[in-house]
């Protein structure tokens, strides 16, 4: 039996699977589990695994952040987890930890056709790699590097690289970020604290800071950034939808980005929870525009298929193939 996880920053994914041939079978008990609700890594599986007992001969967690030595840190949560004392404490054979990003990456093998949606409609190249890009409580990249009729996901931080602005609305909310957080990452404007901070900013340039201060209250358990999406595609809120249209934006110039660095003419996957919840606003001009915007390699980027994933269990299924198939 594999046990395999999605670990992020707002939402955890667990579920066990049996494996049938080389590969795991469909996923039983899956649960979902608010991460800051807990104060370690340990104490959410001991709950997890106190209702779902049995033997378990390997897991593997995709975590968002850094793998280093058998060893994570979670971005955007207080939490530590190491591999060796994880699998010595609950009497695994075998704990393997993988960034979040090359889970996805696993995972993408067994997605459907109904579970990409297309953004741009082009003939992917077999033997050539992809890339894929995931918007979430932070921002995740991989290059998926073909071998043979396989991708093998490569662990990358590349969505803590500089925010390079295109634009001269893009230059204004740089350097007002700039003033306020010092460094201006990719993740800082691409991400769920991106919308939120930008649905501040231009709340606050068309000195509209106490509706700004509403939409906060008002938002609930969703968050703020649910509240400006919504706002933006319903076209209920002008300060909404300049946040968004800038943010669409700046993804599809990463994503593009990511065609380049990864020769991704197979394809590039837009993962993470935030592409299939704003799908109306990735259709908007503004992405397209910027991912094919390359200079001269325009009409390379204009041949390279885009999808967003919808199934938010990707990273959770690429865990178990790892499983699956690791050596040792």
């Amino acid at each position: 039996m594999i046990l395999a996880g999605d670990v992020g920053g707002t939402k955890t994914y667990l579920a066990r699977f049996e494996i049938q041939g080389a590969l795991p079978g469909a996923p039983i008990g899956t649960e979902i589990f608010p991460s800051s609700k807990y104060p370690s890594f340990e104490a959410l599986l001991g709950e997890y695994l106190a209702r779902n007992p049995g033997p378990v001969e390997r897991a593997c967690f995709g975590v968002a952040g850094a793998v280093v030595d058998r060893c994570v840190r979670v971005t955007t949560l207080p939490w530590t987890i190491e591999a060796g004392p994880l699998a010595r404490k609950l009497g695994f054979g075998r704990v393997d930890l993988i960034n979040d990003l090359v889970a996805t990456g696993y995972g993408v093998a067994a997605l459907g056709a109904g579970e990409l949606e297309p953004l741009q409609i082009c003939e992917p190249t077999d033997d050539a790699n992809a890339g894929l890009i995931a918007a979430g409580t932070g921002l995740g990249e991989s290059i998926l590097v073909r071998v043979g009729k396989d991708f093998l996901p490569v662990a990358t931080e590349g969505g803590h690289a500089d925010f390079a602005a295109r634009t001269d609305e893009e230059l204004k909310v740089f350097r007002a970020f700039r003033a306020r957080y010092g460094r201006v990452s990719c993740e800082r404007i691409i991400s769920g604290r991106g919308i939120v901070a930008l649905g501040e900013f231009f709340h606050e340039e068309r000195g509209a800071s106490a509706e700004w201060k509403r939409h906060v209250a008002e938002a609930g358990a969703d968050g703020p950034a649910a509240v400006v999406s919504r706002l933006a595609l319903s076209g209920a809120c002008h300060a909404c939808m300049d946040a968004l249209r800038l943010f669409v934006g700046a993804y599809g110039a990463e994503a593009g980005n990511m065609a380049l660095r990864a020769m991704a003419r197979a394809g590039v996957y837009l993962a993470g929870g935030i592409a299939p919840k704003i799908l109306p606003a990735l259709r908007w001009k503004e992405f397209l525009e910027a991912f094919r915007d390359k200079d001269h390699l325009k009409p390379l980027l204009e041949t390279i298929p885009v999808w967003v994933i919808r199934n938010e269990r990707a990273a959770l299924l690429g865990a178990a193939r790892y499983a699956a198939v690791a050596e040792g």
